[in-house]
């Protein structure tokens, strides 16, 4: 019944056909090296639950490369702990030459995996986002490590559609869901990155049009989501 009630935060940016999420390009990525470094950590270690608030369960995980504290299995922002490479990043040359090339700060730096039948209720990161160009806030960036057209990764209104082996920009401050309707985990490289011109001048013109627009639907977008889960017409 919860999926026929008519959803603000999906309605209103459809109506304003809005963009909430971009490829970013002009970066060379070799997706069968990251792939492999992926593999090579996964021979020792395994996926920590997400402690996000979105998802109860045990098929929400993270893998940290860069956490609070340097501890790969820290996956909160502890802003009483300096951020640092794990011990993981180090196995990692491919991974860390590619965060160099990527302009900006690097906060957190995660493999995330969804596995089959999970799903992640509707929610959003406040910060994350490049709207306010506010340049102590990130941007957060996905590279699809692993993926299946059956995964379902919806900002709002658009199923994103993200291929492996590209890099990604979205729009996480705005209400968002993951569903893995397929038969393999979906792995994605989660990049938070401070924004700087440098990175603002890797993503389209047309998107960097929008701001103003998407800065004028976010507070409604939010705060629908919220009242939705409080009066309990969605789950979380």
């Amino acid at each position: 019944m919860k999926n026929f009630i008519p959803k603000p935060w999906i309605l209103l940016p459809k109506l304003f056909a809005i963009d909430l999420h971009c490829e970013i390009k002009g970066i060379e990525i070799e997706l069968k090296k990251i792939k492999n470094e992926y593999l090579n950590i996964l021979k020792n270690e395994n996926f920590k639950n997400h402690s996000g608030g979105a998802f109860l369960g045990g098929g929400w995980g993270a893998i940290g490369l860069r956490t609070y504290g340097g501890d790969p299995y820290v996956d909160y922002v502890d802003n009483k702990s300096k951020l640092a490479s794990t011990r993981l990043l180090d196995q990692c040359k491919y991974i860390k030459e590619l965060l160099d090339r990527i302009p900006g700060e690097k906060d957190r730096v995660r493999f995330m995996e969804v596995k089959p039948s999970t799903k992640v209720f509707w929610h959003y990161d406040n910060n994350e986002t490049i709207d306010d160009l506010d340049y102590n806030k990130n941007a957060r960036l996905h590279l699809p490590v692993i993926t299946s057209e059956d995964v379902k990764l919806f900002l709002c209104h658009q199923d994103t559609k993200w291929s492996e082996g590209k890099l990604y920009y979205g729009d996480f401050s705005f209400p968002h869901s993951i569903i893995n309707n397929s038969k393999i985990n979906r792995i994605h490289l989660i990049i938070d990155t401070k924004i700087n011109k440098e990175l603002l001048n890797l993503f389209p013109q047309q998107f960097i049009k929008g701001i103003n627009l998407r800065k004028k639907i976010k507070k409604i977008c939010q705060r629908s989501c919220n009242l939705y889960r409080k009066l309990k017409l969605i789950d979380g």
